[in-house]
């Protein structure tokens, strides 16, 4: 069966990543900002938990990470480039802070009562490693992406939100699935290629399922794109706000 409860249940994660983000809005900056980072968290995470979709066998955090890509683009829209790169900065600083901590918790010798120690040593020991490459190839795809992204803009400016959307997100995640595979998964896979095809289906699935559900929506919301035209010297939320 071609369409089974895993099926239904990434198709409806990956529309729940979008409407999120769409929320998020609602929140401003402060509320984008977070979104990006949480997603990044949790795609690293849950980097691990592996599934088969469509008769492929693939990890199950790709929704998050194009989740994350997708609020940076909505920061783009709302608040422009400088806050974008803001937002990516934090969200490098915040996962290695999660990061140090999640170790830190680790050293702590359990005592009797705790029972609980190796669930997480299962969970957290190995994320050093991931979370160390993840960051570095999360860097320099959100990088890309947001260059990408600007790139169209000002080829395509105040408009085709989904046309950006997807060609950023689908090359800079190509370079994601490649960077990452090669770096973090050479030589403990059978097949690099068949991880690197099978992977960047699944990325390609979310994003054209869940894009257009944003680029739809986005017609409907009360706040206007970001505008330099518009922003005071010193304004804390530049060119967003209520349409008139």
């Amino acid at each position: 069966m071609l369409i089974g409860m895993n099926e239904f249940i990434f198709l409806a994660q990956s529309l729940l990543v979008a409407f999120f983000a769409l929320g998020a809005i609602f929140f401003g900056l402060g509320g984008l900002t977070s979104l990006v980072t949480l997603c990044a968290l949790l795609s690293n995470v849950f980097v691990r938990k592996q599934t088969t979709l469509f008769g492929l066998d693939v990890v199950t955090c790709d929704a998050l990470a194009i989740g994350s890509d997708l609020a940076i683009h909505l920061i783009y829209e709302y608040y422009g480039k400088k806050e974008a790169q803001r937002a990516i900065s934090l969200c490098l600083y915040l996962t290695l802070f999660f990061l140090v901590m999640a170790q830190l918790f680790l050293w702590y010798q359990p005592n009797i009562y705790d029972v609980t120690q190796a669930e997480y040593v299962a969970v957290l020991a190995p994320l050093p490693w991931i979370m160390g490459t993840s960051c570095l190839v999360a860097l320099v795809t959100k990088i890309l992406n947001l260059s990408l992204y600007h790139m169209f803009s000002t080829w395509w400016p105040n408009r085709r939100f989904f046309t950006k959307t997807i060609l950023a997100l689908t090359i800079s995640q190509l370079f994601d699935t490649i960077a990452f595979t090669l770096i973090a998964l050479s030589g403990t896979v059978h097949s690099v290629v068949q991880i690197i095809v099978f992977c960047y289906t699944i990325k390609c699935i979310v994003i054209f399922s869940g894009i257009p559900l944003v680029t739809f929506c986005r017609k409907f919301l009360p706040f206007k794109p970001y505008n330099d035209s518009f922003t005071a010297p010193g304004s804390p939320t530049p060119g967003w706000g209520r349409r008139k």
